[in-house]
C-alpha cells in the first residue's frame, strides 16, 4: 500500500467523523443572558448542552425565540429540543417529550427601586402595583402566581428582559419579576449604553423562590444520553465550572 496513502488515512478518518456529526436543532430563548447569548451562541445553558452533547457526536443546531414562538417552535416539530421546561410549562401548553428533569434554576426576584420603600414579605403583597415580568411566567411559575397577577390590573409581560430593566429605572413600572443574574447582566449593559442611569439602589424580595428548569426532548434516546452526560459533568466539577465562568464576577451585593 502507498505509505502516502496510509499518512492520509487518519486524517481522511478525523474529517469524516466530524462530518458525520449528527445536527439536533435546539430552541432556546432570545433574552435570557448570561444564561444564553445569542451574538456569539454561547452562555450558561448553550455551555451546558455543548459539554453534554457534543463529546457524544452531536452538533447543536441553535434557534433563538421570544417564549411564545419557542413553545409553538417544539410543539410543531420544527425543533429537537427546547430549554426552560419544567412540569407546570409542559401542562399549561399540553407539551408531549421526553423530560431531562431539572438541571438547571433561575433565581427569581421581585425587584423595585428602593425610593420606594416597598416590603413585601408575600407574592400577595404586591397588589395592583405596576408590576412587568418574562413572557410565560403566567404558565411557568404555577398556580398561585398566576391567581395572584390575574387580579392585578397592572400586570404585564414581556420577552425583551432587557426592557424589564429600562422600565423600572425609568419608573415606568414599580417592580419587575426576574431572574437575579439575568438583572445584573441587563443592567450593566445598559449603564455602559449611557442613555438610561441604572445606578439607583434598588431592593431585592425573594418571595418566589427558585425556578427548576430542564431540557425536553422528541427524541428518547438523545434524552437519556443527555441525562448521563449531565450527572458526569456534575461528578467532574465541569457543570460547576460553566456556571462560574458566567456568574462567579456577578455576585457582588446590589446597591
Amino acid at each position: 500500500m502507498n505509505i502516502k496513502f496510509i499518512l492520509l488515512l487518519p486524517l481522511v478518518f478525523i474529517a469524516f467523523s466530524a462530518h458525520c456529526k449528527q445536527k439536533i436543532t435546539v430552541v432556546f430563548g432570545d433574552t435570557l443572558a448570561p444564561w444564553v447569548i445569542p451574538s456569539n451562541h454561547s452562555g450558561i445553558i448553550m455551555d451546558i448542552m455543548k459539554a453534554a452533547l457534543e463529546p457524544e457526536g452531536y452538533e447543536i443546531d441553535p434557534f433563538y425565540y421570544p417564549y411564545a414562538r419557542r413553545i409553538n417552535s417544539y410543539r410543531n416539530g420544527l425543533v429537537d429540543v427546547s430549554i426552560d421546561m419544567n412540569a407546570n410549562t409542559m401542562e399549561a401548553e399540553g407539551l408531549t417529550g421526553y423530560f431531562s428533569g431539572s438541571v438547571y434554576q433561575y433565581q427569581n426576584y421581585l425587584i423595585s427601586l428602593s425610593d420606594n420603600q416597598f416590603q413585601f414579605k408575600t407574592l400577595q403583597d404586591v397588589g395592583t402595583h405596576s408590576l412587568i415580568s418574562w413572557q410565560g411566567a403566567l404558565q411557568h411559575l404555577g398556580e398561585e402566581y398566576k391567581n395572584v397577577m390575574a387580579k392585578n390590573p397592572n400586570y404585564t409581560e414581556t420577552h425583551d428582559q432587557s426592557l424589564q430593566v429600562k422600565m423600572i429605572f425609568l419608573k415606568r413600572y414599580e417592580v419587575a419579576q426576574m431572574d437575579i443574574q439575568i438583572f445584573k447582566y441587563h443592567r450593566n449593559q445598559i449603564q455602559n449604553e449611557g442613555i438610561i442611569n441604572t445606578k439607583a439602589k434598588v431592593d431585592l424580595f425573594p418571595v418566589l423562590g427558585a425556578s427548576p428548569n430542564g431540557f425536553l426532548f422528541k427524541d428518547e434516546t438523545l434524552r437519556d444520553v443527555f441525562v448521563e452526560r449531565i450527572k458526569q459533568l456534575k461528578a467532574s466539577g465541569e457543570f460547576q465550572q460553566i456556571f462560574d465562568k458566567y456568574t462567579v464576577e456577578s455576585t457582588q451585593p446590589i446597591q
